[in-house]
Parts: structure tokens; sequence; C-alpha cells
């Protein structure tokens, strides 16, 4: 496992990839997407709408937003701006940010193999999104965004992934979206030959365990439509509708980045006694005249608190090791920091903690402060190992915990369900 297979569809026109591919959907505002998708009227985002993306007193139905996206995805299916693929093909999909590289395979895996736990997930789901996304693909009737799977990496299949990369490029672009300000530069492979099909599906079957990295409830909601176009088609597993689209990257070549925390207000304390607080299970030193701060280390976090930052590092009696979740840096800023000194006891519902993306960086920091945050935590980055042992325990993480970049882009690929 896993059984991985070619798939028939859509890739995105080479001339039109940078104007058509969309951004990372879940890494933006709702207020980004609006004014992206409103400036940009060809891009794929147009097709995956939802309603938070649209003003209060400009916002259709959930009905009418679902018939107008399948109608954006009929127009750029129909305009030139993706080529047939003709036959079942494979993908090679390399993705490059800045000095960090990964490289993949873009492919179907059963549903049966998520159902069964050998694609391991470490996130809960929310249910109305799931339903949201469960009714997109029953309207809409498209995958486009691939779920992204680690794998432990393996030589054999690195060597022959590069080997397939000798081969012409058939695709090459960088995505320049503005939004994250980020430079992506992507590029595909079309694998087409049953031959080299068939290696690579050899390879992979060796590989015993998958993990989520992206896509928990893209995942979740294709098994729930899965179900219901079982009952009424039929089950024989080889239909669209029993698989799923997926990007396969090596663990050891996936970025992962802190997802920080900031909160709305100091609980009723003042600085002093925080910082008096926080002695009980961090050693703290403030940093004076230092402007950014970056966690080098498993228990190490950053306070910004009325212009100071300070270092607080956890000691060694309050993390318990054997435990793959109450070892996690975010739980033990929750467990140690949130709760007992700013009283947030709901990490998803709590309207007095927010998250803010590593990708961001400083500026992002800067930003939540300017907004009125009052203090924010920069943590060190969940390792894909720590990820790995919690989904091989049946264990979930809090939630953001994890943040990958770069992230594979909606679009380049179109399967119909």
């Amino acid at each position: 496992m896993p059984r991985i297979t070619a798939f028939d569809g859509y890739l995105v026109n080479a001339a039109r990839a940078k104007q058509v591919v969309s951004p990372a959907y879940d890494s933006v505002s709702p207020e980004q997407r609006r004014q992206f998708a409103e400036s940009n009227p060809q891009n794929f985002l147009n097709t995956m709408r939802l309603l938070e993306d649209f003003s209060a007193d400009a916002q259709p139905t959930q009905a009418q937003l679902l018939l107008s996206n399948k109608a954006n995805l009929a127009k750029l299916l129909d305009d030139g701006s993706y080529e047939k693929l003709g036959q079942p093909c494979l993908f090679v999909y390399q993705l490059g940010n800045g000095g960090h590289v990964q490289t993949g395979v873009v492919c179907e895996v059963s549903i049966e193999e998520y159902e069964k736990g050998l694609v391991r997930k470490h996130e809960n789901t929310r249910s109305d999104k799931e339903d949201l996304l469960t009714h997109y693909q029953k309207v809409v009737g498209v995958s486009s965004s691939p779920i992204c799977l680690a794998y432990s990496q393996s030589d054999a299949i690195d060597d022959y992934v590069a080997q397939l990369m000798q081969k012409p490029v058939d695709l090459e672009f960088v995505s320049e979206d503005g939004l994250q300000q980020q430079v992506v530069k992507q590029r595909v492979w079309r694998i087409e030959d049953s031959v080299e099909q068939q290696k690579l599906t050899d390879l992979f079957s060796k590989i015993q365990i998958t993990y989520l990295t992206d896509g928990h409830h893209r995942a979740a909601s294709g098994q729930r439509y899965a179900e219901i176009m079982r009952e009424q088609y039929g089950n024989n597993g080889d239909e669209p509708y029993n698989k799923l689209l997926v990007a396969l990257f090596p663990d050891n070549q996936l970025n992962l980045l802190p997802f920080h925390r900031c909160v709305k207000d100091l609980n009723g304390l003042n600085e002093t006694q925080i910082v008096e607080a926080l002695g009980e299970c961090f050693a703290v030193k403030k940093l004076s005249g230092q402007s950014t701060f970056d966690a080098s280390r498993h228990g190490e976090f950053g306070m910004y608190i009325n212009n100071n930052w300070y270092r607080l590092n956890v000691t060694p009696e309050c993390i318990d090791q054997t435990d793959p979740v109450n070892s996690l840096d975010v739980t033990l800023l929750q467990n140690l920091i949130l709760e007992p000194i700013f009283g947030i006891t709901d990490m998803r519902g709590d309207a007095r903690l927010d998250y803010i993306a590593g990708v961001s960086g400083n500026e992002g920091i800067k930003q939540k402060c300017s907004e009125g945050w009052k203090v924010v935590f920069a943590c060190y980055a969940t390792s894909i190992e720590q990820l790995m042992n919690v989904a091989d325990a049946n264990l979930l993480m809090p939630p953001k915990s994890t943040y990958f970049d770069p992230k594979p882009r909606s679009g380049i690929f179109v399967r119909l369900k």
C-alpha cells in the first residue's frame, strides 16, 4: 500500500497556468479571496468560492453559489484553459519556494485505504465543513485540489522519480498571486507510458502507511461522498467516487512551519503578574531591544507583550515526553499558559484566541498587534516525526498544530467525479 492509480481528466494549459491556477485556498482570508476572485475572473478560485467570500449585501444562496461554481468550471474547461488528457496519467509534481524544493507523485488512491486507517490522520474535522465539501462534489462534480500525503522516504522511489524528471517538463510556471507574498515555482511531468506507471505502482506498493498532512476535510468529505454514490450506483471499487486525488511526498522533503498564537486581552493581569505565573514551568528571560523572535528548539516559546519579547523555555519536569500529544509544543502552550494563565479552554471556539501562520513571519505578528491583540506566543514548528507518532497512536493534535509550506495549488489537475 498505497495502490496508486492513474486518472483521466484535464491538465491546465501551460500558456495559461499562471493566470488560471489558484492560490492555496485555505491560506488566505475570505476578504482576500473575494478581492482576488473579483480581480481575476479567469482564475480557478472562482470555481471554489464559499459564502464567506461574499459581502453580506451581495451574498448568494448556497444553491446559487454552487451552480455558479459549476458554470465557472465549465467555462474554464471549454475556453482553452485546460487540455483533456485523453488517457489515464500519473504526474510528477514539484514545488519550489526559496531554497526549499519538494517533489511528489499526483495520482489516485482508493477511499478504502482511508477507511481502513492506512491513510492516517492527525486532526479532527468539522461536520459542517464536511457537509459543504460533500455537497460541492455532488453539484460541481470535480476534484482539483490534491490531498497531501506523506510517506517514509524511499531511495528507490526517489531514484525513479529523478529518472522520470529527466524527460522534458510538460508544465512549468511561477505562482505570484500576491496574497501570501510568495513566489512558488511549479513543474509537472506527465507519466503516460504504461510501463513507467506500473513501475511507480510497484514501488509505492511497498509503502505500508501514508499520513495526511493537508486535506483532512477533503478526505473525510470524499469518503462521505463515496458512501452516497455507492448507495445509488453500486460499489466495485474502481468508480471515480471511490478514489481520492492525492499528492504523495516523501517525509524528508516536507517543510513544516509553526502556527503562532495570539490572545486578545490579558485576562485581568498585568505584564509582571504574567511573567511571575510563567515562572512555575518556564525559565523566563526578557530580551531587551529585540524586535523579532524565532523559537530555536522544542519547548521554547517567544512571548511578545507591551512591545517586549520574552524567551520562555519549559522546564523538563513539566513535559511528559512519553505522551505524543501532551509533549507537543502547542499542547504545552495550551496546558501551561493559555488555560491556567489566560483562561482559554476552547482552542477552537474562544474568540479571545487566534492563530498566525508561520508563513506570514514577523509581519504577521506585527499585523495582529496593530489590530489590538495584546500578547503573541511564537512557537517552534511541529516536526513530521511528531505528526507521525500522533497518527500512529491513533490520537489527534490540537487545532492549528501544523502548517506545511509550500502547499500544492488548486486547478492544475482537474478530475471529474
